[in-house]
């Protein structure tokens, strides 16, 4: 940071007052939260892309309750996806599949923990600095009244406070509704890509009820 960033910086700091400490507060709670989620949300924890082929193989060759075993020590939710589908091998394709979307449904949930807080930042940082910039209008006021439109040094402290607050609330919420937007089309497309997987799966263990012969057919 060069001394112009860093002087910048101090001037924002002090004429914004307490509402761009708290934007501040703010931005490191957001940037926590993302750099968790980005952490979280690696392909390779949510689709271990070995385990359908494991999986597959193993209910190929009937193998049904290996393949139980092998979801239940994987950690992924693509495993714990799975996992419902085998439990409900050779039951009708319907009744697997709304298991497996129920359990689908739970695990989308999982995946969005973390985004509602980066959402909120982004949609609070601009009204904090909205409110800041009420604030130092209401100075302003305040100074003309006691000293007249004449002195501009009186003037600025409150023209500083609204305009710094407003660029910090700015200057945080851009970024933040950025990354927010990027980690839900992330978490979409994983969330995606889990139910095409578990589908498959389905396709191999559940019973097509077209298949079944007609109990009520009688032999001649």
């Amino acid at each position: 940071m060069n001394d112009g960033e860093a002087s910048l910086l101090q001037n924002v700091t002090e004429s914004g007052g307490p509402v761009v400490v708290v934007i501040g507060l703010a931005s490191v709670l957001a940037l926590t939260v993302f750099i968790a989620r980005l952490i979280a949300l690696r392909r390779s924890a949510i689709l271990p892309r070995a385990l359908p082929i494991q999986v597959r193989d193993l209910v190929l060759r009937e193998e049904t309750a290996e393949a139980m075993t092998l979801c239940r020590t994987n950690e992924s939710p693509l495993a714990r996806l799975l996992l419902a589908a085998l439990r409900q091998a050779g039951r009708r394709r319907e009744v697997v599949k709304e298991v497996v979307e129920e359990v689908g449904r739970h695990e989308a949930q999982l995946l969005h923990r973390g985004l509602g807080i980066l959402e909120l930042v982004a949609i609070v940082s601009p009204l904090m600095g909205l409110l800041g910039t009420v604030w130092g209008m209401i100075d302003v006021f305040r100074a003309i009244e006691v000293h007249g439109v004449g002195n501009a040094g009186a003037l600025a402290g409150g023209i500083g406070t609204a305009l710094y607050t407003t660029f910090a609330g700015l200057l945080v919420a851009i970024p933040v509704r950025i990354a927010h937007s990027w980690l839900l089309g992330k978490v979409d497309g994983l969330v995606m890509d889990m139910e095409e997987t578990a589908l498959s799966v389905v396709d191999l263990v559940a019973i097509d009820e077209r298949e079944q012969p007609d109990a009520t057919t009688t032999l001649d």
